[in-house]
């Protein structure tokens, strides 16, 4: 599956009981996903969201396979311009997520910390900008692109061959054009082994009251199949 962005996400709250922390986690995932249907336009998708408590720390994966990606893709005219288009319903996925996970914690006075990422999407993205500086040719871009998608590419060859052509027609620029999402590295997608992640050692941390930890796992791999939820005791 291609990675096409997502958040990290922390809230310094105090910890939840277990059964509060579970129903906050799927409530967001519902909701998360929710709206997602509604601006991502992407025929399938996979999502992932793994909440932790004490405090709550949110990592959000949202990925499709490179099939679903081109046919999204191909409904907004050229290539580029689908590339970026879908890139910023990613980022407005990720504003939304972040502005309902820290809702119920209105009254919390430090400010949550959010970063969102681009994924393979946004890399994608990147490529193009720097065709259209000329820092790279469009061979040296199919080159890069192919590397980035990986094994992946062989699961739709129409994809490769229309991503040369508008490497080729991608008009000259002079500037840096803003993408949405900041340029942090793709993260691991959190869907492919979620049922046999182990769980992370936590950093210690004395100010936190003594009492039971957990992570919850709420995933879904596709948009026909039903949500999962793990929940791990830290």
């Amino acid at each position: 599956m291609i990675d096409l962005g997502g958040t990290d996400l922390y809230i310094n709250v105090p910890s939840l009981p277990r059964e509060e922390f579970e129903r906050y986690s799927t409530n967001l995932f519902d909701e998360w996903e929710s709206y997602i249907g509604k601006i991502l336009k992407i025929p399938d998708y996979a999502l992932a969201l793994e909440i932790e408590e004490g405090s709550i720390k949110v990592n959000a994966n949202i990925a499709a396979y490179l099939a679903a990606l081109y046919i999204g893709i191909g409904q907004y005219g050229s290539f580029m311009s689908g590339a970026q288009t879908l890139l910023g319903q990613i980022s407005s996925a990720s504003d939304y997520l972040a502005a309902h996970a820290v809702a119920p914690f209105s009254s919390v006075k430090d400010k949550p910390r959010i970063t969102k990422y681009s994924g393979s999407l946004g890399q994608l993205n990147r490529l193009f900008v720097k065709v259209q500086q000329g820092k790279i040719t469009a061979e040296q871009a199919m080159v890069e692109a192919e590397l980035l998608f990986g094994e992946d590419v062989g699961s739709e060859p129409n994809f490769m061959s229309e991503l040369k052509i508008s490497f080729e027609n991608a008009p000259t620029l002079a500037e840096q054009l803003k993408l949405p999402l900041s340029e942090v590295e793709n993260k691991n997608e959190l869907f492919q082994k979620v049922k046999n992640k182990k769980p992370r050692v936590p950093l210690p941390k004395p100010e936190q009251p003594i009492g039971q930890q957990f992570r919850v796992m709420v995933w879904r791999e596709s948009k026909e199949q039903k949500r999962k939820v793990r929940v791990i005791e830290l």
